[in-house]
């Protein structure tokens, strides 16, 4: 009797196995390809530019001065004086510390005091704050300079006198501008190093706390709107948007190669790293509203060819169709330092791997 009921269970388990359909992929499939037998369908590109932006660089984790044939860059920083004399000061000094991440110049620099508040979070070359103009691009500042420098080693001092410290409390703080060819790095106080303003007194050393770092940027030529570039510092989007097909429909994604070539490159870094946002409403310029990352690859500056998996992007305009708005490429992020990336137009293709769903039994 026990054998004759074992053979039927197993009987009833093997019907109902037999029976019932595939278990759906789960999302943890649908990361990776597995050992799936995926088709390959290229979407064809059904557009492709940049967007450009001079971006506010208050955030940042370093402080950028230097200047080329392309680019200028300065730093703006203020201070909170309390309200003592500070009399028989031995010494009046400024410092700023190199982040080595980067290749530095040696560079010369002059020191000037700055005529009008700026908002850190809100500056940049051509704006003050959130509202407000510079009435000159590039800061409000005294022309004659306080001190003249040159940046080498591991560090900036700039050393001041009497006057100098009596003008920069009357100022609204202080600005370095450079004089010549090249580029320097600095850690902001984003970064936890933090420039310093000291005044020694008798071996004891006073502090004054930095109220605003940030860096300024501009460039001379902004790409043609038709090209197709990533940059930082000031900030170039590539915009690219393929066209579905409809053999996608009620499928699964199990991949989604994003590609495109670099002719050209620019930066003091030796890496950098590209990230894919998707616009979750129809394009309307740089600003367009952006869904959460897809996307982030680092990759050698000096690289030609670059890929990214945007699986997740496929899927959901597998899934809704009419979500298909396009998508942003950006260098990550956008304010961290000078760099841009001159892509080859035409040279965009998303590659997608997918599955049919399992057929009904």
């Amino acid at each position: 009797m026990y054998i004759y009921h074992m053979k039927r269970l197993i009987l009833l388990v093997s019907i109902v196995y037999l029976g019932c359909n595939k278990l759906p992929l789960g999302e943890d499939e649908l990361q990776s390809r597995g050992d799936f037998e995926s088709i390959t369908l290229d979407l064809p590109l059904y557009t492709s530019f940049t967007e450009s932006k001079t971006i506010p660089l208050g955030t940042s984790q370093n402080l950028i001065l230097g200047k080329n044939s392309k680019y200028q860059s300065r730093i703006i920083l203020s201070f909170t004086f309390s309200d003592t004399t500070y009399q028989g000061l031995d010494q009046i000094k400024l410092i700023l510390f190199k982040n080595k991440n980067f290749n530095n110049d040696t560079l010369h620099f002059s020191v000037h005091v700055l005529t009008n508040e700026f908002s850190e979070l809100d500056a940049t070359w051509y704006k003050k704050d959130n509202t407000d103009l510079w009435k000159n691009p590039g800061g409000d500042f005294e022309i004659d300079s306080l001190r003249m420098g040159e940046i080498k080693g591991d560090s900036c001092v700039v050393f001041f006198n009497y006057v100098d410290l009596s003008e920069i409390r009357n100022g609204k703080g202080v600005i370095l501008i450079p004089q010549d060819t090249g580029f320097w790095s600095f850690y902001a106080r984003e970064a936890g190093k933090s420039p310093l303003f000291y005044l020694v007194k008798n071996g004891v050393v006073t502090s004054i706390p930095i109220k605003a770092d940030c860096h300024i940027v501009k460039i001379d030529t902004f790409p043609n709107y038709w090209e197709n570039w990533l940059g930082s510092g000031v900030a170039f989007r590539n915009y690219v948007k393929f066209s579905y097909d409809t053999l996608l429909n009620d499928t699964r994604a199990i991949y989604g190669e994003l590609t495109f070539k670099a002719k050209g490159h620019y930066g003091f870094r030796d890496s950098i790293e590209i990230g894919v946002k998707a616009l979750i409403k129809p394009y309307s310029g740089f600003d367009t509203e952006l869904g959460p990352l897809i996307a982030l690859k680092q990759f050698a500056l000096t690289d030609t060819i670059f890929l990214l998996d945007i699986v997740q992007y496929v899927q959901r305009i597998i899934e809704h169709p009419d979500s298909n708005f396009g998508m942003f490429i950006y260098l990550s992020p956008e304010n961290y330092d000078i760099a841009n990336l001159e892509l080859t137009s035409g040279s965009h293709q998303l590659r997608v791997g997918y599955i049919q769903p399992p057929k009904q039994r």
